[in-house]
């Protein structure tokens, strides 16, 4: 897909030329650009560009959304701080980064209660969540909608967990949603509320660091 095709079933009368925001999952879209098995990496600038290009209009906020077990050096490395860059040195995104939660696992008490072992180094097994970023996520995405009013959104992300927000702002907003990422990983229950699907896969040639 070129920048000036239009993306499949959007129809034409639904391209708005108003504000529009971006939401990104990071470990969402990472998984989704993992998947492609390419030697390269996606470059925002250019997932960006292409966003605006295509839908002939202006991402006025931005936001990265991920988790990681040292919070304070992750929000020091080198792709977390291009992340924050204005164009058209960076995207433009606001990054923000949450503990991962873990907690160990044990065996239900009428299964005697005891901690969960692996069963040859006997390590205890623990539950990693990134809960944080979903509740984060949501929070920011109404924030935003409230103060800014944009009427798109560019939501990179697969969650159920959003199709409450996703529902609202849809319904009773008037936004128009367009998804990115893959058909296999957003959730049945995202879908039916998004213009369209920007399909990682047939655009990552045109989105790929150079």
């Amino acid at each position: 897909m070129t920048h000036s095709d239009t993306p499949p079933n959007v129809p034409t009368g639904a391209l708005m030329s108003d504000a529009a925001a971006w939401f990104i999952d990071g470990a969402y879209l990472f998984k989704v650009w993992q998947s492609l098995k390419r030697s390269d990496r996606l470059d925002y600038l250019k997932l960006r560009q292409y966003l605006e290009s295509t839908f002939a209009t202006v991402i006025d906020d931005a936001y990265y959304f991920n988790s990681d077990p040292d919070v304070a050096s992750a929000k020091q490395n080198a792709f977390h701080s291009a992340l924050a860059h204005r164009p058209p040195d960076g995207p433009g995104i606001r990054v923000k980064l949450y503990w991962l939660q873990k907690r160990p696992l044990f065996w239900p008490t009428s299964w005697g209660g005891g901690p969960v072992n692996h069963p040859e180094t006997g390590r205890h097994f623990e539950l990693i969540q990134q809960k944080a970023v979903d509740v984060g996520l949501a929070f920011h995405l109404m924030r935003s909608h409230g103060h800014r009013r944009w009427r798109t959104l560019f939501l990179a992300a697969g969650d159920s967990d959003f199709h409450e927000v996703v529902q609202h702002l849809v319904e009773n907003e008037g936004v128009q949603l367009i998804l990115i990422g893959s058909e296999q990983t957003i959730s049945g229950e995202l879908s039916p509320y998004a213009r369209a699907l920007i399909k990682v896969r047939e655009i990552a040639d045109e989105i790929a660091r150079s």
